[in-house]
């Protein structure tokens, strides 16, 4: 089958009522998600690149959480300037050192 993206990065914006479980939404992604949409737009970040919002992705603990398939790799964006790293380093010149920081290790 043929791949539609190269890089398809989802933003979990799932949020649940205080008190409950911890949600990415309740830590600050969607507006991750706006810088990102943003950004990218302005850096030429286009198609065959997408970047949307998802449900729970149930890694909740450790966002907020983003995954970018095809290559399953999952991140910890919390700050405008890792919006700019993942941008520069991974969508435009993929230099895995610049933002190894950012990936969810577990």
């Amino acid at each position: 089958m043929e791949r539609v993206y190269d890089k398809h990065f989802f933003v979990c914006e799932n949020k649940r009522a205080p008190g409950e479980r911890v949600s990415c939404g309740n830590q600050g992604s969607e507006e991750i998600l706006k810088l990102l949409k943003k950004k990218s737009v302005k850096a030429g970040i286009t198609y065959p690149f997408r970047i949307q919002r998802a449900g729970c992705m149930e890694r909740c603990e450790l966002g907020p959480v983003q995954v970018c398939y095809p290559e399953g790799k999952w991140f910890k964006l919390q700050t405008e300037a890792d919006v700019d790293i993942i941008l520069e380093h991974y969508f435009k010149n993929d230099d895995p050192s610049a933002y190894e920081h950012l990936l969810v290790k577990e």
